[in-house]
C-alpha cells in the first residue's frame, strides 16, 4: 500500500480522534497529504474534504458526548457547577458571536478542538449553531494545513514527509506564538480588573 492510498483510509479517523486526543498527529496528517497532492501522487482538494470531515465528526461526537453525558454527570457536584458557571460567565461575556468565533479560530491552538467543544457542550450552544461554525472552522483549518504542507514541498527540495514536518511545525509554532499574545493580554486584563478592584 502506497502513502497516498494509506493516507486516504486513516485521515478521517486521525483527524476525528485528534478531537478528543490532541496528541494524535492531526496536522501531520493533513500536510503529509498536501505534501504529496504538491508532487501530484494525490488530489489536495480531496485531502481538504476528507480531513474536514473527520474534524467535523470528532469534534460533534464530542460536543454530543459532553452537552447529553458528561454536563448532567458534572452538574452532580459543588465543583462541576461551580465549573459550569464560570464557563457560562465567559460565554455571555463573549456574546453569541464571540463564541462562534472561539469555535472557528480555537481550533488552530494547541489543544483548541478539546476545548472549545467541551466548552460548546457545557454551555449547551444551540446544536446547530455549533455544527454550523465548527464545519465552517473545520474547512478554514484544513485548507490551512494542506496548504502548509504543499507549499512546503512546493518550495522546498524535501522529501514529501520532510514537507509535511516543516508544514506542522510552522502551524504549530504560530499557534504557540498567538498563544502567548492571547495569555499575554489577558493576564494584563485580570491585573487592571484586579487594581480597579483595589481602588
Amino acid at each position: 500500500m502506497d502513502a497516498w492510498t494509506a493516507l486516504l483510509f486513516g485521515l478521517v479517523p486521525i483527524v476525528a480522534a485528534d478531537a478528543f486526543f490532541p496528541s494524535v498527529p492531526a496536522e501531520m496528517a493533513v500536510a503529509t497529504g498536501g505534501s504529496l497532492a504538491s508532487e501530484g501522487r494525490g488530489d489536495l482538494a480531496l485531502v481538504i474534504l476528507l480531513s474536514a470531515i473527520g474534524s467535523w465528526l470528532g469534534d460533534a461526537a464530542l460536543y454530543v458526548l459532553v452537552k447529553h453525558s458528561l454536563s448532567p454527570l458534572v452538574d452532580r457536584w459543588r465543583w462541576g457547577r461551580r465549573l459550569h458557571s464560570v464557563t457560562l460567565e465567559g460565554i455571555e461575556e463573549l456574546g453569541r458571536f464571540g463564541a462562534v468565533v472561539t469555535v472557528l479560530g480555537a481550533r488552530f491552538l494547541p489543544g483548541g478542538r478539546l476545548a472549545s467543544s467541551v466548552t460548546a457542550g457545557l454551555t449547551r450552544m444551540t446544536l446547530r449553531g455549533y455544527l454550523a461554525s465548527d464545519a465552517i472552522g473545520g474547512v478554514l483549518w484544513s485548507v490551512w494545513m494542506a496548504g502548509l504542507g504543499f507549499a512546503a514541498h512546493t518550495t522546498t527540495d524535501l522529501p514529501f514527509w520532510a514537507s509535511a514536518l516543516v508544514g506542522a511545525g510552522v502551524s504549530t509554532a504560530l499557534a504557540l506564538a498567538v498563544g502567548g499574545v492571547l495569555a499575554r493580554r489577558r493576564r494584563r486584563r485580570q491585573k487592571a480588573g484586579h487594581v480597579e478592584g483595589v481602588n
